[in-house]
């Protein structure tokens, strides 16, 4: 199948009794990177978002410039915030006084949710945990873009026809299935084209109703500028030469990683778990920003525990980290070289696999 896409060209996204091991080692480079491949792609829709004010990195690279993260999972609170941005009403919400009853949400992201939670634009928040990752956020997200653009739940799409809209805007290319890994590097691609696309029925871009509305400048839609190509369902240009294929996120390197080991054991390969994930990347997130390293955080919590306040159900529960590794490779090379790392990988009680990578840090939950 062959699409013309123009000032919203966009890539197929990414496809796709416990046990205590650690690891720590320094080597390679970092593997984090998308599995598309377009003339804007995520990257480049990440500085041009960037330039706008829009889209802001986790920190800062050797080189001083914004590391954005890309193949990171997204978050619920990321996706919400962003939305927030592109409809136009990111004073409004942090000029705003706002109460929620989410215990989840940090401390920066707590006037752009309660904004969304205030003015009814969430899916069923449920309870006082807010953050989900996965194919729900993923939905979420493209309803909320939907809505900056004039369209409206209910009226003009509905959950099953959410991804069908937005493919007939040129803001998505096609559905990327339940087992969708949704990443900051989405949210970047679908930010960057929903700018360029039609609001509603009139001749102008969401860029322009934003730079009408006086929240991006006027040279703005400048950074939407570039050539349109054909692309084809494998995602790669029909004009120039053939472009080496990206190396995948970190964590979908790690998952397909494991199950080849699992094969070359004769072992059912595990399914990918989003809430697992979410749970994996929180204790990355959470040894890199408090500085420790270990199975129990400083608040004594435990992957058992973790994973339950996530609202997984188990019978078994395994985790293997590790800190310092550049690559997927090296990491579960060395966690295949520990007989208790190795062990967990091929467990017969495991079913299902989330890894959550951030700032060197590798976590990999099992679960059955």
């Amino acid at each position: 199948m062959v699409k013309r896409l123009g000032a919203a060209a966009l890539a197929i996204f990414l496809a796709l009794a416990f046990t205590q091991n650690t690891l720590s080692a320094s080597d390679g480079a970092d593997a984090s990177r998308l599995a598309a491949v377009t003339e804007i792609d995520a990257v480049e829709a990440a500085r041009r978002l960037n330039a706008l004010g829009l889209f802001r990195g986790v920190g800062e690279n050797g080189d001083g410039t914004p590391d954005f993260a890309l193949g990171r999972v997204a978050t619920r609170v990321e996706a919400v915030c962003m939305s927030v941005k592109l409809m136009g009403k990111e004073a409004e919400a942090l000029n705003g006084v706002w109460t929620t009853p989410f215990i989840d949400v940090p401390e920066w992201a707590g006037p752009y949710i309660g904004y969304a939670n205030a003015n009814r634009l969430l899916d069923e928040p449920a309870g006082v945990h807010f953050d989900r990752t996965g194919r729900l956020v993923y939905t979420e997200f493209l309803s909320l873009i939907l809505g900056a653009l004039g369209y409206f739940k209910g009226t003009d799409f509905s959950e099953d026809t959410v991804w069908a809209l937005s493919e007939s805007l040129d803001i998505t290319l096609s559905d990327p299935g339940a087992a969708a890994v949704f990443t900051r590097g989405d949210i970047a691609l679908i930010s960057f084209h929903a700018l360029g696309a039609k609001y509603g029925n009139s001749d102008r871009t969401l860029c322009d109703m934003l730079i009408e509305a006086g929240v991006l400048a006027d040279s703005a839609s400048g950074h939407l500028q570039h050539d349109a190509i054909m692309l084809t369902e494998t995602n790669m240009p029909l004009a120039g030469a053939p472009e080496p294929a990206p190396e995948p996120a970190p964590e979908i390197a790690v998952f397909r990683l494991i199950n080849k080991e699992r094969e070359k054991h004769g072992l059912e390969a595990l399914d990918w778990d989003t809430g697992l994930a979410a749970v994996a990347l929180a204790h990355s997130t959470d040894m890199s920003d408090r500085g420790f390293f270990n199975h129990y955080n400083p608040d004594g919590k435990s992957p058992t525990d973790r994973i339950r306040a996530g609202g997984l159900v188990f019978k078994y529960v395994g985790e293997n980290i590790a800190r310092g590794y550049g690559t997927a490779e090296s990491v579960v090379a060395a966690w295949m070289d520990s007989a208790t790392h190795r062990s967990a990988i091929l467990s017969e009680k495991a079913t299902h696999m989330g890894v959550g990578v951030y700032n060197r840090y590798w976590t990999v939950n099992f679960m059955g």
